[in-house]
């Protein structure tokens, strides 16, 4: 049986479907390629990149989280807020202060985004939110505060790049966050309003980006049964410089020996600051993924 390269498959989710779902009416059309794997889970409310790795690109989640920031356009609604942190079950407290009409809803754009940039932008703390995927004792927070059991975690450090106020017509705001992965967006709408002196939650949430997988080269659920299915090289979607084997060391590799970087035939390096190398042959295949230590290739993942 042919074996076939590790590929990743940019799409486009629509709302109100699960990530799960995706992966359901994938897996028929993709099984006789490989395993499939999400890189990411989104809402069933959410909307947007949705990756999923075939034949070993599934291994490659915890890369694709490290190294992949993500760009989201969140819709929220401000002096309101609910359990979950979005709008799928309803509004559990509103703001009845006067400063809600009479001072939050009449700030100009430019004042909200100055606020939210000097508070937000760089280094950003956060703990998942009860009801997100984040796990304790290897089942999902949201699974937990559903059996009315709260699991507070500790706050994790998050960076935010980028942070656009695209429009605001009050209550409804909407903001353009590029973010470290693993930032909880409900959470961090919530903090911004917080900031602006109410409550806030999430209408809506678009994932506009992961890294070079954006809306503009996904392919959308209307498109999802076309013959030709665009598949991306996992090189091309994670751009780290490349470790080339001459054939003696790429099998060696392939069988899980540890080799000294000397006896790499070639290392070339690009621009971008990662940690990571992928391995390949002299045909160009990429045999895995390494890291360098100690002047030693390390294994990090192996397409043996």
């Amino acid at each position: 049986m042919e074996k076939h390269k590790p590929v990743i498959l940019n799409l486009n989710k629509p709302a109100d479907i699960s990530s799960y779902d995706v992966i359901r009416q994938w897996k028929p059309r993709l099984k006789k390629i490989g395993k499939v794997g999400h890189f990411g889970t989104l809402d069933p409310f959410a909307s947007g990149v949705l990756m999923l790795g075939i034949a070993g690109g599934q291994r490659l989640n915890e890369f694709i989280h490290e190294c992949l920031p993500k760009t989201y356009l969140a819709h929220g609604v401000l002096g309101v807020t609910s359990e979950t942190g979005d709008l799928t079950e309803g509004v559990s407290q509103r703001d009845e202060s006067e400063s809600l009409q009479t001072v939050i809803a009449h700030l100009e754009s430019s004042f909200i985004e100055k606020t939210l940039k000097e508070e937000y932008l760089g280094e950003y703390w956060q703990s998942p939110h009860k009801y997100s995927a984040a796990k304790h004792e290897g089942k999902p927070l949201h699974k937990w505060a559903r059996e009315g059991i709260e699991i507070k975690k500790e706050k994790v450090r998050r960076e935010v790049y980028e942070l656009e106020v695209i429009k605001y017509e009050f209550p409804n705001l909407w903001i353009r966050f590029t973010v470290s992965s693993g930032t909880y967006i409900r959470t961090l709408f919530s903090d911004c309003a917080n900031k602006l002196g109410t409550l806030g939650v999430l209408e809506g949430l678009i994932r506009e980006r992961v890294g070079g997988c954006s809306l503009e080269n996904s392919l959308e659920q209307k498109n999802w049964d076309q013959d030709e299915i665009p598949f991306l090289a996992v090189d091309q979607v994670l751009p780290f410089s490349t470790i080339l084997f001459e054939e003696k060391e790429a099998k060696l590799y392939q069988n899980g020996v540890v080799l000294n970087k000397d006896r790499a035939k070639e290392i070339v390096m690009n621009k971008l600051d990662f940690p990571y190398y992928w391995v390949k042959n002299e045909q160009l295949e990429i045999l895995g993924l390494a890291e360098i230590k100690d002047d030693q290739i390390k294994i990090k993942v192996n397409f043996n």
